[in-house]
């Protein structure tokens, strides 16, 4: 595939639930099975494990993960249970499992405790990684995500309203990328590598009509296990390097008032724990890697830095 991506094949399912990633070519039975997709795009230097977001696919990184190579470090991604390619099942979505999930990538891809960067409920499964698998983890790297507690804005009856996923099924491939393009005009520089990013969220059927790859209920399995989740409580036990990297936007209009004033008094907050948790702004709208790629990979690359360093003070 482009950009140096080798897709992983299927294998049976593991004996406890957890996708089951390997590397290699795209190919095996079409019947679903607990598996994981993965990428990897070969470098040397410290491991990055690469988790996308809510909805999206491993393809978010498309364009992050060339510069991490170019910066030294070797990123491997993969689509998440229930995501892109790899299996869905019905259950299996609260953080105990997601976290189980990208350890099981760990250790089939022998990353050797990798930088974790998690992307908007990407972030928020790997702060969970970092306190349940402090030994495996490096150091992390929360990317508008895994600081704002949802419980704090929301109860569950209006998250459930308010964060349901659009529904879109239908529709044709042109139409989706014309909604996609509208919403983002002025954003990001739209581009054939993009629309191959977007198309990843979904599959074609032979009218030429698409479908989520997630489904509704999968969706909303995991909005509840991140309404339930304390995200501040969790960040001030997390004991290995961690930088929160929150995106904003100063063009107008760019997001509700609401939403920015609920994450600058979270930034207030994370801002008080102190090391090993840091924090910083980041220019951008909340889909940073499409929009700023050579930004967020130096800043990934700056905490692998202090990460060696700590490692190095502790050896």
């Amino acid at each position: 595939m482009a950009n140096g991506r080798t897709r992983s094949i299927r294998r049976p399912p593991s004996p406890d639930g957890t996708l089951a990633p390997c590397r290699g070519t795209a190919r095996g039975p079409s019947r679903t099975t607990a598996s994981a997709s993965t990428s990897e795009w070969p470098g040397g230097g410290d491991d990055v494990l690469l988790i996308h977001g809510l909805a999206s696919t491993s393809h978010i990184w498309d364009l992050v993960a060339p510069r991490l190579v170019r910066l030294g470090l070797h990123p491997i991604a993969y689509d998440q249970r229930g995501h892109g390619r790899s299996s869905k099942p019905s259950s299996g979505y609260g953080f105990d499992r997601t976290t189980d999930d990208a350890a099981a990538v760990i250790r089939a891809t022998r990353l050797h405790r990798p930088i974790v960067v998690g992307h908007s409920w990407g972030a928020n499964v790997a702060l969970e990684l970092a306190l349940r698998r402090s030994r495996s983890v490096g150091g992390t790297v929360l990317l508008d995500g895994g600081f704002l507690t949802m419980r704090d804005r929301f109860d569950w009856a209006t998250a459930k309203r308010m964060l349901a996923p659009p529904e879109f099924s239908g529709i044709t491939v042109d139409g989706l990328l014309r909604r996609i393009h509208r919403n983002l005009v002025g954003t990001i520089p739209l581009t054939p590598e993009l629309d191959e990013v977007f198309l990843s969220l979904v599959r074609v059927d032979p009218k030429g009509r698409i479908r989520p790859r997630l489904s509704r209920a999968n969706h909303l399995r995991i909005l509840r296990a991140l309404w339930e989740q304390d995200t501040l409580g969790l960040l001030e036990r997390v004991r290995v390097p961690t930088l929160v990297l929150a995106a904003r936007s100063r063009s107008a209009g760019s997001a509700a008032p609401g939403f920015e004033r609920d994450k600058a008094i979270a930034a207030r907050r994370v801002r008080t724990i102190g090391p090993p948790v840091s924090f910083a702004w980041i220019e951008g709208i909340h889909d940073v890697p499409l929009q700023r790629p050579e930004a967020v990979a130096r800043r990934i690359a700056k905490l692998a830095e202090a990460a060696a360093r700590v490692r190095g003070r502790r050896s």
